[in-house]
């Protein structure tokens, strides 16, 4: 952990208020594997049924291996946690996993939005995606879980699987 960190934890610290709390809990959970890890399955249905094979393995692919890097990350560099968060949580810090899979699958999600949708929609689609992204990160700082440096590291990790991703669905489009 670095000074830069413990400053910005520290001012959150300061300026946490109940209100902020109550609205910020509930933003993460949108970056929480309890509504996601449903939610993906849903997707991933949903692709199936509508016929939209195509952009299936992508996104597990992006998914998964966005997971999968975090997992390996937390597991390597053993960083521990804020003292002061909002709440416990019983892994490791660096990168922060919802960071990583709000970059992947909300980043994901957009990508087939805008390759489904009609043009008048697809800015919408990526200004609400990357609201929810950026609020999902900044609310696991705001609750003193995670410091400013696992949120870029998880936005870093979630952003380049959401480019694998992306570019395996351009190399291997499947029908």
């Amino acid at each position: 952990m670095n000074y830069f960190d413990q400053q910005i934890a520290a001012w959150f610290l300061l300026h946490r208020t109940g209100a902020g709390i109550n609205i910020f809990s509930v933003i993460t959970f949108f970056g929480d594997w309890r509504l996601l890890l449903p939610a993906m399955f849903a997707i991933l249905y949903i692709l199936y049924r509508k016929n939209k094979k195509k952009f299936i393995r992508p996104f597990a692919l992006t998914v998964i291996g966005a997971e999968a890097v975090t997992l390996l990350g937390k597991i390597l560099i053993h960083r521990p946690r804020p003292l002061a968060g909002v709440f416990q949580e019983a892994d490791f810090s660096f990168p922060s996993g919802h960071a990583t899979i709000a970059a992947a699958l909300y980043g994901y999600l957009a990508y087939i939005l805008i390759k489904s949708l009609k043009n008048k929609y697809k800015w919408s689609v990526i200004i609400l995606a990357i609201a929810l992204i950026l609020l999902i990160g900044f609310s696991r700082i705001y609750l003193g879980v995670h410091y400013v440096s696992d949120v870029l590291g998880g936005y870093f990790v979630g952003l380049t699987a959401l480019a694998v991703g992306i570019n395996f669905y351009k190399i291997f489009p499947k029908k």
